[in-house]
């Protein structure tokens, strides 16, 4: 049986041509398939996967550039109390829920 997968036979032809047009590519665009799940690239189309890619690798990363707090309070990472302004409401001074009097990311007692 050509079709065992159980997808339509348009879906499996397109499948197939993407995979001959992905053969013919240079191998400096070939780079990214290797950390894929393989099952998952080949049920993938080369622009998808060369999309995928390209947002990968221009995602910011979510380390901090630096540690020290004055910086990031001028970058607007943190406010003055040492809250994250994005994301979590972790407090980058303690590294807890709470500030150094004790007070939350909305200023109520915890």
């Amino acid at each position: 049986m050509a079709n065992s997968h159980g997808l339509k036979s348009s879906i499996v032809k397109k499948q197939a041509a993407s995979r001959k047009l992905a053969k013919n590519k240079k191998a400096s665009f070939q780079v990214y398939m290797g950390n894929e799940n393989p099952q998952a690239r080949k049920n993938q189309s080369y622009k998808a996967r060369v999309h995928y890619f390209e947002n990968k690798k221009n995602f910011p990363k979510k380390r901090l550039a630096n540690k020290n707090p004055s910086t990031l309070i001028e970058q607007g990472i943190i406010d003055e109390r040492g809250f994250f302004v994005k994301g979590k409401k972790k407090n980058f001074l303690t590294k807890t829920m709470v500030d150094s009097k004790g007070l939350d990311f909305y200023g109520m007692p915890r």
